[in-house]
C-alpha cells in the first residue's frame, strides 16, 4: 500500500541526508582512532586502532556503502510492518538451522549498546520527532513504532557497515562501539532539524497518550486506594458497584457497602432476565470489532445500542447483589475489550463468553472472590493465545481463532454453565495448545536432529580434550601446538567418530596420528629419527590437512598452525638442533602449564562492566517487561537458564531486532534450546551459552506479566479511584 506523501517527502529527505551523516560519522571515527593522547590504552588497543584505520581508508566507499544500502533497507522494512506486509531484516534472516552461540549473540549485545547509546544521547529530539511521524503515519496518540528512522535501524546500518570494512570481530565490535558515539551526536542534530522542517511544512505534532498509574504505584497522602493485586480486591470493587437505578457510585474513601447484598445467594433469575440475557448476547455476536473495541465511546450508535441492552439487564435482576455482579461483569467486560494488547480479531470471540461467565457468576459466589477462578482462568488463557502470534496471517493464530471460536459458540448455547464445565474447557484450552507445541516441534525436527548431534558432539569433544591434555601434561610441547591437539585435533576426533564410527580407518588414523604428531615435535637428536621424520612428513602433513578440512577450519587457522610446525620440524631435522626431551618433576610440569596459560577461554565472557544498556529507556522494551540484573553472577544467569521449560515464551534480542519467542525443544544435556520465533516455520536453535548471556545483559526477558483479567481489573480500579 502506498505511503501517505508527507510521509514520503519525510524519508526521501532523511535518506538523502544518510551519506552524509555517514562521511560526517567515519571522519569522527577516524579522528578518534587516530588520537594517541589517550595514556589509558594499552599496546593492543593501540595496535587494534591503527589496524582500523588502515581498513577504513581501504574499504572507505565500501563502509559508506554498506551503510546507506543498510539504512535504506531497514527503513523499508520498518514501513511495510507498518503496511502489515513485513519481510525479514538483514539480520533477522539468520535463524532455523543457524546455531545462535556465544559469539554470535554478542553481535546482538554490540547492537543493543549501540541503539541505547543513540537513544540515550538524543533522546528528546527522537521523542519530539516521533510526534510529528505519527501525525504522519495518520495515529492519534504519538508512538515510537511510527518512527521509521528509529535507533536500531542506524545501530544495525553501522554494523552492516563495520562488517564491510573489517573481516575481523573484535575490530568490527571496537568500529561499532567507536562510532556509536559519534553518530548518537550528529543524530541529535539531524532529528531536531527534520522537526523544523515537518514543522515549516505545516505538519502538526500529534501528542503522547496520558499515563494513568496503577493504584499505589505513586506516593500519595491519605488512605491508600484498592489495589487490584491483592487478595479481596475483587470483593471490594464488587462492593462499590451501584446495586439500584437511582444510587449514587460510591466515592473512593468510601468503604461501606451498600445495604443490601452482602450475602450471596443462588440467583433465581426471572424470564424477564432471561430474554435480557438473550438479546445482550444476541448483540455481542453482531457486533463489529470496531465498535467492541470502543464500547464505551458516546458517539457510536452500536455502543449505545449496547448499553441500553445492559441497563435493561441490570433492571430485570431482582436482587441487589445481582445488579451489583452484572455492573461488575460489565466494567470488567468493557476493559477487556478495550486491551490494546488484544487483537481485533479476537475481541468478538471474548464478547461471546459475556453471557456464559455472568450466569456463572450469578450463581458461583468464588467467581467474584477470587481471580483465580476457573472462568478467569479461561478469559486468561484465550487473552495469551490471542498475544502468542502477532502477525498478521499467521495459521497458528488462525487455528486458535478458530478453536476459541468454537468454544464460545458452545459456551453461549448452555443456559446453566458452572465451574465444571469450564474445568473442562480450560482442559480443552491446555490439550490444544500443547498438541499445537507437539506439532511445532515436530515441523522442526531436522533443527531438532541437528541440535542432538552437535550436543553429542560437544559433550565428545569435552570428553576427548580431557583425555588429550591428560597426555599432554608431561611433554614439552610449544603452547600453539599443545592447544591445537586439545582443541581443535580434539574436534576433528569428535567428527569422525560420529560421522565414520569410533572403529573406522579413517578415525583411527585421527587417533595414531596424535601419537605421530607428538613424537615429531618433541624428535630426539638422532640421525634415524630424522631419517624416519622425513619419510613421515608428507603423510602426516596431509592428514593434518584432511582433518581440519573435515570441520572446516579456516584456512588462515590452517595456515598459522602448518606454519609453526614447519618451523619446529625444520629446526628439528638440523643435526644438534635440538636436544632430546628432558625428564620434568611434577613441580615444574604445574609451572610450564601456568606459564603457558593453556586453559581454554571461558565459555561464558565476563559481562561487560561498562553497559551502556538502561532498557527501561529503550524504545522496543515496555516498561513492565523490564528485567534488571546488576551484579548478578554466572550461576544466576544459569538457574535462570535452568528454569525454561517447552512452551515458556520469552522476549528475546535475536539477530538484530526484539523477537517473542517460544520454547518447543531443550536438548538432553540442557546445553543447546529450539525456539519458535513469530513467524510460521521461523525457528532460533540458540545455546545455552548464548541464553546464559543474553540474561546476563538483560536481554532476555518474560513477557507482559499480568494477564488480560488482571489488567482489566486494573483499568476497572483506576476507574472507581478516579474523582468524580
Amino acid at each position: 500500500m502506498p505511503i501517505a506523501p508527507l510521509l514520503q517527502r519525510f524519508v526521501d529527505d532523511e535518506l538523502a541526508g544518510a551519506p552524509s551523516v555517514i562521511e560526517r560519522t567515519l571522519a569522527g571515527t577516524l579522528q578518534l582512532l587516530r588520537d594517541s593522547k589517550d595514556g589509558s590504552l594499552s599496546p593492543g588497543e593501540r595496535s587494534l586502532h591503527f589496524a582500523l584505520v588502515e581498513a577504513l581508508q581501504t574499504h572507505r566507499q565500501a563502509y559508506l556503502g554498506a551503510f546507506t544500502d543498510a539504512l535504506g533497507a531497514q527503513v523499508f522494512e520498518v514501513l511495510a510492518e507498518q503496511d502489515g506486509v513485513s519481510e525479514p531484516g538483514l539480520l533477522a534472516m539468520a535463524g532455523g538451522l543457524e546455531l545462535m552461540d556465544e559469539s554470535r549473540v554478542e553481535i546482538d549485545i554490540e547492537i543493543s549498546r549501540t541503539m541505547q547509546r543513540i537513544d540515550t544521547t538524543a533522546e528528546w529530539e527522537l521523542r519530539e520527532l516521533q510526534m510529528f511521524t505519527s501525525t504522519l503515519v495518520g495515529q492519534i496518540h504519538v508512538s515510537a513504532e511510527s518512527n521509521p528512522f528509529q535507533p536500531l535501524v542506524y545501530a544495525t546500518a553501522l554494523w552492516q557497515a563495520a562488517c564491510a570494512a573489517t573481516p575481523v570481530q573484535d575490530e568490527r565490535t571496537t568500529l561499532l562501539r567507536v562510532s556509536a558515539g559519534v553518530i548518537a551526536g550528529l543524530l541529535k542534530t539531524c532529528w531536531a532539524a527534520a522537526c523544523t522542517r515537518l514543522e515549516n511544512q505545516g505538519v502538526e505534532p500529534g501528542v503522547y497518550r496520558t499515563v494513568l498509574l496503577a493504584p499505589g504505584a505513586t506516593p500519595q497522602r491519605g488512605p491508600s486506594p484498592l489495589d487490584a493485586s491483592q487478595p479481596g480486591a475483587m470483593a471490594s470493587m464488587l462492593s462499590r458497584m451501584p446495586s439500584g437505578v437511582g444510587e449514587l457510585r460510591l466515592g473512593v474513601g468510601n468503604t461501606s457497602a451498600p445495604a443490601e447484598g452482602n450475602a450471596r445467594r443462588a440467583s433465581d433469575t426471572s424470564p424477564a432476565f432471561q430474554q435480557a440475557l438473550a438479546r445482550l448476547d444476541e448483540l455481542l455476536r453482531h457486533l463489529p470489532a470496531p465498535t467492541l473495541a470502543a464500547v464505551t465511546s458516546d458517539s457510536e450508535v452500536p455502543g449505545a445500542r449496547l448499553r441500553s441492552h445492559r441497563a435493561a439487564l441490570v433492571a430485570s435482576a431482582g436482587n441487589p447483589v445481582d445488579r451489583q455482579i452484572i455492573e461488575l461483569l460489565s466494567r470488567v467486560f468493557d476493559a477487556v475489550l478495550g486491551d490494546p494488547l488484544i487483537p481485533p480479531s479476537f475481541l468478538a470471540v471474548l464478547a461471546r463468553l459475556q453471557s456464559s461467565t455472568l450466569r456463572v457468576a450469578l450463581n458461583d459466589s468464588a467467581m467474584v472472590e477470587s481471580k483465580q477462578h476457573v472462568v478467569w482462568q479461561v478469559l486468561d488463557r484465550i487473552g495469551e493465545a490471542a498475544c502468542d502470534h502477532p502477525q498478521p496471517g499467521d495459521p497458528r493464530s488462525a487455528a486458535a481463532l478458530a478453536f476459541c471460536q468454537n468454544l464460545a459458540n458452545e459456551l453461549a448455547v448452555i443456559t446453566a454453565p458452572d465451574a465444571a464445565l469450564y474445568r473442562r474447557i480450560l482442559s480443552r484450552i491446555d490439550a490444544f495448545f500443547a498438541e499445537a507445541l507437539r506439532s511445532e516441534a515436530e515441523t522442526a525436527g531436522p533443527a531438532v536432529a541437528a541440535l542432538e548431534l552437535a550436543e553429542r558432539r560437544e559433550l565428545l569433544e569435552r570428553k576427548l580434550s580431557q583425555r588429550l591434555v591428560d597426555q599432554m601434561v608431561p611433554l614439552r610441547i610449544s603452547p600453539g601446538v599443545r592447544r591445537f591437539v586439545t582443541a581443535t585435533w580434539a574436534k576433528v576426533l569428535a567428527e569422525s567418530m560420529l560421522r565414520f564410527g569410533e572403529h573406522d580407518d579413517t578415525t583411527r588414523g585421527c587417533v595414531k596420528l596424535v601419537d605421530e604428531l607428538l613424537w615429531s615435535v618433541q624428535l630426539p637428536d638422532h640421525p634415524r629419527s630424522r631419517q624416519r621424520l622425513l619419510a613421515l612428513l608428507p603423510n602426516l602433513l596431509e592428514r593434518l590437512r584432511g582433518g581440519m578440512a573435515l570441520i572446516g577450519l579456516p584456512g588462515g587457522d590452517q595456515q598459522r598452525i602448518l606454519d609453526e610446525l614447519m618451523a619446529i620440524h625444520t629446526e628439528a631435522l638440523r643435526p644438534g638442533g635440538r636436544g632430546g626431551a628432558v625428564s620434568l618433576s611434577p613441580e615444574q610440569i604445574v609451572q610450564r602449564l601456568r606459564d603457558e596459560d593453556l586453559a581454554p577461554p571461558s565459555s561464558m565472557p565476563t559481562p561487560f562492566r561498562d553497559s551502556v544498556i538502561d532498557l527501561g529507556s529503550m524504545e522496543t522494551v515496555p516498561a513492565e517487561m523490564m528485567l534488571t540484573v546488576p551484579g548478578k553472577s554466572a550461576d544466576d544467569m544459569a538457574r535462570h537458564v535452568d528454569r525454561l521449560q517447552p512452551s515458556h515464551r520469552l522476549r528475546v534480542f535475536l539477530v538484530g531486532r526484539w523477537t517473542r519467542v517460544q520454547l518447543l525443544w531443550r536438548s538432553q544435556q540442557s546445553l543447546y534450546y529450539l525456539f519458535a520465533g513469530e513467524t510460521p516455520d521461523r525457528t532460533y536453535s540458540v545455546a545455552r551459552r548464548a541464553l546464559e548471556r543474553l540474561a546476563a545483559e538483560g536481554l532476555m526477558q518474560m513477557p507482559e506479566a499480568r494477564t488480560l483479567v488482571e489488567r482489566a481489573l486494573d483499568s476497572v480500579m483506576r476507574d472507581l479511584v478516579r474523582p468524580v
